[in-house]
């Protein structure tokens, strides 16, 4: 049954095509020809922003972050959208491309890379127990001298080995799913700053789904669509602190002046 879930995974992993961006935020001809005139970065945003006007919440976090145009694909990245270049093309919510797996791992698949990596790691262990004990078995003649004796010897240390490696693979993607970030985004700016960590319970919704029922299995039950995120708190608390910031300062200023005109 492991085996049979371990290599379902995989297979849904490999053979899960990524989810790109839908039509609404492909630029139309006329569009591109316009971008493609000019090379001046500010005329470049204030067509991309035209172009955006109804799409803005889905392409930039806050109001300091530029539209992002990809000149391959030929649209206005959305939040948490990447071009691979394996692929070549762009991917909603892109973790990363999987050069074993010959597949970008997104979306679409991320929950089945998760599962893959978690069987995996189960498969390896329990082949590694059962291999140590027939292996103790023989050495202490408690099963008859055969020619298997070597070999199971090495399918202990190789599964053993396999197990270590799949596990601290394993850990550090769930690690990254608890948080509700991408390798590509941990590599980045967002660690800093992650706007999309919702808490650990709900980080773990985005990527199983809501139903635990399904979260073992093998079926897609990731939430959201891939180019619209819930924000959490942190990000609600960074908003007020910079209005209260921006305030404080407006207050030390006024302040001054009163104070500069009493002295005169």
């Amino acid at each position: 049954m492991l085996f049979l879930l371990c290599v379902c995974c995989y297979l849904r992993t490999v053979m899960t095509p990524p989810a790109v961006p839908p039509a609404k935020f492909r630029l139309l001809e006329s569009d591109i020809q316009l971008y493609q005139s000019d090379e001046r970065p500010e005329v470049l945003q204030k067509i991309l922003i035209h172009k955006a006007k109804d799409l803005t919440e889905y392409c930039t976090v806050n109001s300091q972050t530029s539209l992002r145009y990809c000149k391959t694909c030929k649209l206005l990245k959305p939040n948490r959208c990447y071009h691979c270049p394996v692929c070549n093309i762009c991917i909603l919510k892109l973790d990363h491309h999987c050069v074993f797996l010959n597949n970008c791992v997104g979306l679409s698949n991320y929950k089945f890379f998760l599962l893959f990596l978690l069987y995996a790691v189960l498969l390896c262990i329990f082949t590694s127990a059962v291999s140590l004990y027939c292996s103790i078995l023989l050495w202490t003649h408690q099963l008859p001298n055969s020619q298997s004796k070597i070999p199971i010897i090495v399918l202990f240390i190789l599964c053993t080995l396999f197990s270590i490696a799949l596990f601290q693979l394993f850990r550090y993607h769930f690690n990254l799913a608890v948080r509700n970030i991408s390798e590509r985004e941990y590599h980045g700016d967002t660690e800093e700053y992650n706007p999309y960590n919702l808490g650990f319970s709900k980080n773990l919704r985005q990527v199983f789904g809501n139903e635990k029922k399904y979260w073992l299995l093998p079926i897609f039950s990731s939430l959201g669509d891939g180019f619209s995120f819930p924000m959490g708190d942190a990000a609600e608390d960074i908003e007020k602190n910079a209005a209260f910031a921006k305030h404080r300062t407006t207050v030390s200023q006024s302040k001054r002046i009163l104070k500069r005109r009493t002295m005169l």
